[in-house]
């Protein structure tokens, strides 16, 4: 049951002080005004009516929660204290809002409790319209696994400075974590050709489309490639030319100032990429790499280049992103010529 003290709106300070002095005040919920009285939430203890003696004490049909700031502050309020108490140390502390989407990664011991903490993650945040487990991708085209678990709906558009990414979550996949270095490729792009052979719905196609003289943005991926000509109209970058296909037999050769390699997982199409710049030029070349061979990256690199009879100077290795424990996301830029 949830109770309040129902008092005239005259004497409304002075009694929520009192009630607030012997801490019987239940701020998870609002104090809510109705005509010439006010209802004052308070907590629903054992000797409560004793302690308020002389107030009129009702139940209230339909409370109005404060919002809470956490996951853990939202749940709380809704389940008995033990058992509360039985899932506070693994319940899920961060996740990620996209447009007015937001994903979380759920232990598979809170299984039962995902609608709930759906349920927590659209009263913290009240712009949002769905909430969906993430868990994990899949396969070589990286398709995103996830529960619908709150709310309706999984399309969604994001905005990210000048751009915008128009995609659904349950159909491909969005890492805030790349966000720096999505800028970063916006900013040193020049009006030059560049391609991107992993584009999925423009990542890092859409800010150097920004910039760039022409961007061919090639994506597998039938969904991504989909929201990649939606990305391109709603952001009015006219110079991008779109491939649906395989990046290792579909990305022209001798043309480009510039490659980008935004999968973690592609080495085997460094030598695509290296016959797709011009005589010289730029290669972006991504990995997921453990920290104990943090340099396999730029070996790789080295050696591609080398067994096409070219030469590199490594620029620099970065770091994007922390893939998993001990190993991380790593972009290597290589100048080739």
């Amino acid at each position: 049951m949830k109770l309040a003290v129902r008092i005239n709106k005259k004497l409304a300070g002075k009694t929520i002080k009192l009630i607030e002095k012997y801490n019987l005040r239940d701020k998870s919920r609002r104090i809510i005004s109705k005509e010439n009285f006010v209802e004052i939430p308070i907590k629903d203890c054992e000797n409560i009516r004793e302690l308020l003696k002389g107030y009129e004490i009702v139940v209230q049909e339909k409370p109005v929660y404060s919002k809470s700031k956490t996951i853990e502050e939202a749940i709380q309020k809704y389940l008995p204290e033990e058992e509360f108490k039985k899932i506070r140390h693994i319940l899920p502390r961060t996740y990620k809002v996209l447009g007015n989407i937001v994903l979380v990664k759920i232990p598979e011991e809170l299984k039962d409790y995902s609608n709930l903490i759906g349920k927590a993650l659209l009263e913290i945040n009240t712009h949002c319209k769905s909430v969906w487990w993430d868990k994990g991708k899949r396969g070589q085209l990286r398709k995103p696994e996830v529960e619908l678990i709150a709310g309706r709906g999984g399309e969604t558009i994001h905005r990210e400075g000048n751009c915008i990414y128009k995609f659904d979550v349950s159909k491909v996949m969005f890492s805030p974590g790349n966000q720096a270095e999505r800028i970063r490729m916006g900013k040193i792009v020049k009006k030059e050709v560049v391609i991107d052979m992993f584009a999925g719905i423009g990542y890092f196609t859409i800010p150097m489309a920004k910039k760039a003289k022409r961007v061919y943005a090639i994506e597998i991926n039938p969904d991504s490639y989909h929201y990649l000509l939606e990305n391109i109209k709603l952001n009015e970058v006219e110079c991008v030319i779109p491939i649906l296909g395989d990046s290792m037999y579909v990305t022209p050769e001798n043309v480009a100032d510039r490659v980008v390699m935004g999968h973690i997982n592609c080495h085997k199409f460094l030598p695509v990429a290296i016959n797709a710049l011009k005589d010289r030029g730029w290669i972006h070349y991504h990995e997921s790499v453990p920290e104990a061979v943090i340099e396999r990256p730029i070996r790789r690199v080295i050696s591609a280049v080398k067994k096409a009879g070219k030469n590199v100077t490594i620029g620099c290795i970065r770091k994007v992103k922390n893939y998993s424990p001990g190993v991380l996301h790593v972009v290597v830029d290589a100048y080739v010529y």
